[in-house]
């Protein structure tokens, strides 16, 4: 699990966070838009240097999060520039740890995150599973990233909105840490053998 992110980890002068997409950093930024400054990317809500579910998350919980909470989502960016999709597994178990969260946070008493929840631990059963039809699930992961798994979302930080706004803001930067917090980190590139020293003559 990765460790929490440093509240120093974010340098100043970094674009204000505020709701809704941006045509440029002087505008303003939501989340993701923000972590695209801080990765040196071009400037997007839809950077490739994160997972896009996670991303997909970010922005959700950017929008949905008070003025007075969105600013406390920065030291965020640190991880979220430092996430990558790697399997299908992966997209389903950030997707149940998220909905879990959302679920436990509302005291499990809104019905719709439950179903979702429910809904949400079957496709990660099916993906982690062996035969052909773990296989077919796993070759579906970009269909569910877009589809089931981001509806999946919507219904945690929709049933978030429900809680008083005293709470809130804390429970939706909760919900994406702990996406954050199983969301595979970039592989770096395999290093070339060592070569073995040459002998200096004396």
């Amino acid at each position: 699990m990765k460790s929490p992110p440093r509240l120093d980890a974010v340098p100043s002068g970094l674009p204000e966070l505020q709701v809704g997409a941006h045509l440029a950093p002087e505008d303003g930024a939501c989340l993701m838009e923000y972590v695209s400054v801080l990765a040196g990317a071009p400037f997007s809500d839809h950077p490739l240097c994160t997972d896009p579910t996670v991303a997909e998350l970010a922005r959700l919980v950017n929008d949905a999060s008070t003025d007075g909470g969105r600013p406390l989502l920065a030291p965020l960016a640190p991880s979220l520039a430092s996430t990558s999709a790697k399997s299908a597994v992966a997209t389903a178990a950030l997707v149940v740890a998220a909905v879990r969260v959302a679920d436990d946070m509302t005291g499990r008493t809104v019905p719709r995150v439950r179903r979702h929840l429910r809904r949400a631990q079957r496709r990660l059963a099916h993906v982690s599973g062996g035969g052909p039809f773990g296989a077919l699930a796993r070759r579906t992961d970009v269909l569910y990233q877009r589809g089931a798994g981001r509806h999946h979302l919507h219904a945690a930080v929709s049933g978030l909105g429900s809680l008083p706004a005293s709470s809130r803001d804390a429970a939706l930067r909760t919900t994406l840490e702990a996406a954050i917090a199983v969301a595979p980190a970039p592989v770096p590139p395999p290093r070339g053998p060592l070569l073995p020293r040459e002998k200096t003559e004396r």
